[in-house]
């Protein structure tokens, strides 16, 4: 373990996976295109969202056809990289995620990642019928999401953890609050520089192999003022 030592989380969706797979599924199996529209105009909160998308799947479709369906699905050719890059330097690498493990969990072992903690919801399946379950929501969590990152990146970390997070959509702002290092791109890019957090755009994993290799070699692993504080509040509280 580095000193400090150091935790890198990582978003899912369009982050590992060059899409978002948990739209693409819907789309496919079920009623996207239906129920999306009421999500983006605020008639619908992501946890009822979801609900509507895990009962529209039609009803000859198993979890089998599903992670069958994942296993096509394309995921960031340099996230291997880093996965290896992590168990060599014995950096604890997480998944978070606001999609389900059907389809994470099928990608994660392709990947032969299998093995990354990750947390996410799940979609649960019961005489044909598929249920969503939010194991990390959070109704205090302001963010566009059912499952809040921020708590499941602060109970894997010790207090003295340097954070470092990855991710690209609207589920990952309040994690990135609380992180010291910020990889971000499309949704997350735009936020960060709107709210002036100090990140690191990247387009891929080998971006961020590249500036981690950087960092490590240059001893510029930093803790950020604002989300140590952060982080500790929310320590203390719990």
């Amino acid at each position: 373990m580095l000193k400090p030592p150091v935790y890198i989380f990582t978003d899912f969706d369009g982050t590992i996976t060059r899409e978002d797979l948990g739209d693409k599924m819907f789309e496919v199996f079920g009623k996207f295109s239906e129920y999306y529209p009421r999500l983006t105009s605020g008639e619908l909160t992501v946890p009822e969202y979801w609900h509507l998308l895990a009962a529209s799947i039609t009803s000859e479709t198993t979890p089998e056809m599903l992670r069958s369906w994942a296993n096509e699905q394309p995921a960031d050719e340099h996230f291997r990289g880093v996965v290896q890059f992590c168990r060599e330097k014995n950096i604890p690498l997480t998944v978070v995620s606001d999609g389900f493990d059907v389809y994470i969990d099928a990608v994660l072992e392709r990947e032969g990642a299998g093995e990354l903690p990750r947390f996410c919801n799940q979609l649960l399946y019961n005489n044909g019928a598929f249920t969503p379950f939010f194991p990390g929501r959070d109704e205090s969590c302001t963010c566009f999401c059912a499952s809040c990152k921020r708590n499941s990146v602060l109970r894997s970390v010790p207090p003295e953890a340097l954070v470092i997070y990855i991710g690209d959509g609207y589920s990952d702002f309040c994690a990135a609050d609380h992180a010291d290092i910020i990889f971000a791109k499309k949704a997350l890019a735009a936020y960060c520089n709107h709210n002036r957090l100090p990140h690191y755009p990247f387009s891929t994993f080998a971006d961020v192999q590249t500036i981690l290799v950087q960092l490590l070699e240059r001893r510029r692993l930093k803790y950020r003022h604002q989300a140590t504080l952060r982080r500790k509040e929310a320590f203390e509280t719990e």
